[in-house]
């Protein structure tokens, strides 16, 4: 009898000790926000916020040294404090203190983790308007607005 291609696979990562299964930020979303007081209609727009900034710090090695649950806790603490959201009888200093305690870490280090990610989304959003500006002015040097000679549709194009 054959064996399966992904027989092989496991077979090698077996051998070869790899855990595939590692746990990664976005595994702690929904755990933490099940337990923070949000408004309802708020909790989907709060993850997906969360989640782009936990794939941000995917990109930044600066985050290589937090652990996955401080990623995460940060991603949402700065989701919560980009929207200007208004959390059931907490304050922004309080919904902090709140996350470290659902996650068990430490303040300081929670507010130090969400205070990068603010501060890579920035350099992030500040490079992207670069690079927009780059291309535009790189256009209009070109003559980006002018015709070409060139067809642009299937339709045109003289057999």
């Amino acid at each position: 009898s054959s064996v399966s291609p992904q027989h092989w696979e496991l077979l090698v990562l077996e051998k070869l000790k790899w855990d595939l299964v590692s746990v990664i930020a976005n595994d702690f979303l929904a755990h933490i926000l099940h337990r923070l007081p949000l408004p309802a209609d708020k909790v989907e727009l709060v993850k997906k916020h969360a989640q782009t900034f936990i794939a941000l710090c995917a990109t930044d090695y600066t985050f290589v040294m937090y652990p996955p649950s401080m990623v995460a806790t940060g991603s949402i603490g700065a989701a919560i404090h980009g929207l200007s959201l208004a959390v059931s009888g907490f304050s922004g200093e309080a919904i902090t203190e709140l996350l470290a305690g659902i996650t068990g870490t430490e303040v300081d280090c929670l507010k130090a983790c969400q205070e990068q990610i603010e501060a890579a989304l920035a350099e992030s959003l500040k490079q992207a308007s670069q690079s927009q500006q780059e291309f535009s002015a790189k256009a209009a040097a070109y003559g980006g607005s002018q015709p070409t000679s060139t067809p642009t549709d299937v339709t045109d194009v003289n057999l």
